[in-house]
């Protein structure tokens, strides 16, 4: 099977955020030194003296600048790894699901799950019980290569939390996706397809 993830990638990622932190910590150390410097400065002038405001100044711009470089490199960067973090780590410590169905598509559209860029991998699979075709979507992370996926393919997939974490093509091109209403033609073609691969 073709894993999508690997040690590398939450590797990667933990250091990146922990890069991203230390840039953080050491902005607001710098940030924070500053200012009770010009505190104690403050302090230490006499009552009215004419340079007073100057400090106060200093807080002010510096408080800005904090706030403009903070804001968006902690609720846009740093949010981003850390959402991307911990669904590595749910990759590799939760609970797995393995299916085998019909590739139809990718998705075109713009999708996010948990806050994280996806592309859509649409699979078809029969419905014994409803006698049609249902659509199941899972999902690939667009950081990484796309599956070699082509439509008509059946594949095992197995996925966490959606995502698709591996797969295999069983058989290429195993099912022509004509119009819905032409699906019901192929439920014995199907069925037999899915013994031969299970045998």
């Amino acid at each position: 099977m073709v894993s999508v993830y690997n040690d590398a990638d939450y590797l990667s990622v933990y250091k990146q955020k922990k890069r991203i932190l230390s840039v953080f910590w050491a902005v607001t150390v710098c940030y924070l030194v500053f200012c009770l410097a010009l505190l104690i400065y403050h302090i230490s002038l006499p009552y009215a003296a004419p340079n007073a405001k100057v400090p106060k100044m200093c807080v002010y711009v510096a408080s800005a600048l904090y706030a403009v470089f903070i804001f968006p490199f902690m609720a846009i960067k740093f949010s981003r790894v850390r959402r991307y973090f911990r669904m590595l780590t749910y990759v590799s410590e939760g609970l797995k699901n393995e299916e085998k169905n019909y590739f139809y598509c990718f998705a075109e559209k713009s999708l996010q799950k948990d806050n994280i860029d996806v592309v859509g991998c649409v699979f078809e699979t029969w419905n014994k019980k409803k006698q049609e075709w249902m659509e199941r979507e899972a999902y690939t992370d667009p950081e990484k290569p796309m599956p070699a996926l082509d439509s008509g393919d059946y594949v095992r997939y197995i996925t966490q939390s959606n995502f698709i974490i591996q797969y295999e093509v069983l058989q290429h091109r195993a099912l022509e996706f004509e119009e819905e209403d032409e699906y019901e033609e192929y439920e014995e073609e199907v069925e037999e397809i899915q013994e031969e691969t299970e045998e």
